[in-house]
């Protein structure tokens, strides 16, 4: 009896032992690897500056921009909000060619100059989008964007006060398109730069009014996010990415060349002679065979050799 107890005993011991000593594998190895299909969140090194700046943000939204947005929608009819868009669509045109046109992005540029041109004219000043009716339809063009297509790819999240949320590489092409409206119009003589004075303090006021009706938008995607900043990140870094994947896909400089044709049909050539087209080249020296056709079935009879 003392040697079954004590065989039992040793059995539970090295029992424990070995269930106490087995691997333990984690979770996340037995997962698939990460497909490089799957979108992958921004990089976000200064994430805790971005959120404290988005929680002001946030502050400055809450208190006045959704009530403003709010009052706006209300009160202005929808009719005279399209054409405030609009109007602020046409005026930011001309800096949307220059920049179509540092990306060789030449269908882009027509495009952009067209819709200038036939929405200045037609549409009374930009208030209609004439050019749209007639396919010609709003292009994409920033010196972020620029930048992007020149090889400035990868660029930090970044989030400003009050303009919310961009990334590095977008912050300086906004404050160089800022900086080169500045001493646009000292390059012009005095007539033409009060002009484009006022072409920029109109620009400048239509552009946030005509944000004004999206900001609703974004308060309905606050209300369903339960990490709205995370949320806010994607959505941006989404639309973004659409924009300059556009731009690489239509510039010359980085635009794939069309594949190949993986079936290409050789053309056949036939030669027909016919007794019209040997009398019409007065080819004479055909010699003409009588007796119609000849066909010979079977292997030829071997000469015989003498």
């Amino acid at each position: 009896m003392l040697k079954w107890a004590g065989c039992i005993v040793a059995a539970a011991g090295l029992s424990a032992c070995a269930s106490a000593s087995a691997p333990q594998i984690a979770p996340q190895r037995l997962a698939s690897v990460e497909s490089d299909a799957e979108p992958k969140e921004p990089a976000d090194p200064h994430e805790k500056f971005n959120r404290s700046v988005f929680e002001s943000n946030q502050d400055f939204n809450h208190k006045i921009l959704y009530p403003a947005a709010k009052t706006y929608n209300e009160n202005i009819p929808e009719e005279v909000r399209d054409r405030v868009t609009a109007f602020a669509t046409n005026l930011s045109e001309p800096m949307v060619f220059a920049n179509n046109v540092l990306q060789f992005r030449p269908a882009a540029a027509a495009t952009t100059l067209g819709r200038f041109a036939l929405n200045s004219t037609l549409g009374l000043g930009g208030l209609f989008d004439v050019a749209a009716t007639q396919g010609m339809a709003h292009q994409s063009g920033d010196f972020g964007q620029t930048m992007y297509v020149w090889g400035y790819r990868e660029s930090a999240y970044l989030m400003l006060p009050v303009l919310g949320p961009t990334n590095v590489r977008d912050a300086i092409g906004t404050t160089v398109e800022f900086a080169a409206g500045i001493p646009a119009a000292t390059l012009i003589p005095t007539q033409a730069a009060t002009l484009a004075s006022h072409v920029n303090i109109a620009g400048s006021v239509a552009s946030p009014l005509s944000n004004l009706s999206r900001a609703e938008d974004m308060q309905t995607l606050e209300e369903s996010s339960i990490d709205f900043y995370s949320m806010l990140r994607s959505v941006s870094e989404q639309k973004r990415q659409a924009e300059l994947q556009e731009a690489l896909d239509t510039s010359i400089l980085t635009a794939n060349p069309p594949p190949p044709d993986p079936g290409p049909v050789e053309p056949v050539m036939e030669l027909v002679s016919s007794p019209m087209m040997l009398r019409k080249r007065q080819m004479t020296d055909v010699p003409k065979i009588s007796g119609g056709t000849v066909m010979v079935v079977g292997p030829p009879t071997p000469v015989e050799t003498r």
